[in-house]
């Protein structure tokens, strides 16, 4: 199939039966690429991480054995690729994280792009200690990019882990009180405690910093009607 089928039988259709049932035998990286993130959605991580080995994908097949919880495998491999790519970079500091032993603390930009997407793979994996671990050098991150503890706070909430989303996200208002999702975050915080009027405390703060902020506008709405 041409790529544009492909996508969007992934993205838009998640037709993924029909793709592990029409995939395993192509000999298109583009298409077994797309297999192994199938298997990683449905948490086979072995199976994707042999697809990438067998691509010769060194970071996905990394990524893949730390979502094995094979900590050592996943050191050897980032640790074989010459290419020093922004992803391999962050990928071993990550690991740093998870060792709770950091030498380098990864960039602003790394971290916007690889801390919540990995966390999100990690509690998903039920990789609790190596999410906790993380979370625990949230003030690391936060030196290079302040946005860090709102970006774990939710990841947090996503997977509704509410009590450790709140520590985060009050750490994130502290550092950036103007950032309106912030308090759209807490609010979610809030509901989960039944505590209404600090949640409509928090939505109404969100709508006024982020200018009618409209997801905090439309959850206002649904618990006050």
């Amino acid at each position: 199939m041409d790529r544009k089928e492909l996508l969007t039988k992934f993205y838009v259709n998640k037709d993924y039966e029909l793709l592990k049932q029409t995939l395993p035998s192509s000999k298109n990286p583009d298409e077994l690429d797309i297999l192994a993130r199938i298997y990683i959605e449905e948490k086979e991580y072995a199976k994707a991480s042999q697809i990438y080995n067998d691509l010769g994908m060194l970071y996905e097949f990394g990524r893949c054995r730390l979502l094995c919880g094979d900590l050592d495998s996943t050191k050897k491999i980032w640790g074989s690729i010459k290419d020093d790519t922004p992803a391999v970079l962050w990928g071993r500091s990550l690991l740093e994280f998870i060792n709770l032993y950091v030498i380098k603390v990864p960039t602003f930009f790394q971290i916007r792009a690889f801390l919540e997407v990995d966390m999100d793979a990690l509690l998903k994996a039920n990789l609790i200690t190596y999410c906790e671990n993380i979370a625990n050098g949230a003030h690391l991150f936060a030196q290079n990019n302040p946005e860090s503890y709102k970006f774990i706070g939710r990841v947090f909430v996503n997977n509704k882990y509410f009590e450790l989303a709140e520590l985060f996200l009050k750490k994130a208002k502290d550092v950036c009180y103007v950032d309106p999702e912030v308090h759209f975050l807490l609010a979610k915080c809030s509901l989960h405690k039944n505590d209404l009027n600090s949640a409509i405390k928090s939505l109404k703060t969100s709508m006024e910093k982020g200018y009618g902020y409209y997801p905090a506008k439309k959850l206002l709405k649904e618990i006050t009607n």
